[in-house]
């Protein structure tokens, strides 16, 4: 109501907030739990310890290697669907061409001949699991476009570069009374989330 939304409006964008919200909770897996405790009991006792998941663990060695094997699209959950928001410059899918941002992922297949998958309603890191895998082997997408027509797209998975999430530094030179002064900056994209 505070953004100015009629009252039936409003109780559509909340209940399907809720929804939204609930559904993640029923999605959470025996190890999501485990990895909430253990993470609970061990900051209790010192802040700078926290328990990864195997999961977890690998969304780390990604995050610090600024690599990862796989198609290169940054992909989020949107309804039941997993949807493509960008393509990484460079990577597989952007040299392919035929996978675009809008699009939305509605199955998942190893290889070219490999059974295809529905993933419609899947949590978001276990399509996303489907779709990494080996440096030269293929993951064939069923997609629906934004006119919602299905199309089948076959891509070689290859390795990511993520520079774009890499620190950026640079040295300006600001003038003060006169004085010229050297001033670094160090740009940390990971803290801009």
């Amino acid at each position: 109501k505070l953004s100015g939304k009629e009252p039936e409006k409003a109780r559509e964008t909340l209940l399907k907030r809720y929804q939204n919200q609930l559904k993640r909770v029923a999605q959470q897996s025996a190890a999501d739990v485990y990895e909430s405790m253990i993470n609970s009991l061990t900051l209790l006792y010192d802040p700078h310890t926290n328990y990864f998941s195997p999961r977890t663990s690998e969304n780390f060695n990604i995050n610090m290697s600024l690599s990862l094997e796989g198609i290169g699209a940054v992909l989020q959950s949107e309804d039941e669907h997993t949807k493509v928001v960008r393509l990484v410059a460079g990577g597989p899918a952007h040299k392919q061409g035929q996978l675009k941002p809008t699009d939305r992922i509605v199955g998942v297949g190893q290889g070219d001949k490999g059974e295809v998958v529905d993933v419609v309603g899947w949590r978001l890191d276990e399509v996303v699991d489907l779709i990494r895998g080996k440096k030269g082997t293929i993951v064939k997408l069923e997609v629906l476009t934004e006119k919602d027509e299905s199309r089948f797209v076959s891509i070689k998975r290859d390795q990511v570069k993520l520079e774009d999430q890499a620190a950026q530094k640079a040295i300006l030179d600001v003038t003060e009374n006169g004085k010229t002064h050297k001033v670094g900056v160090i740009d940390i994209p990971a803290f801009k989330n």
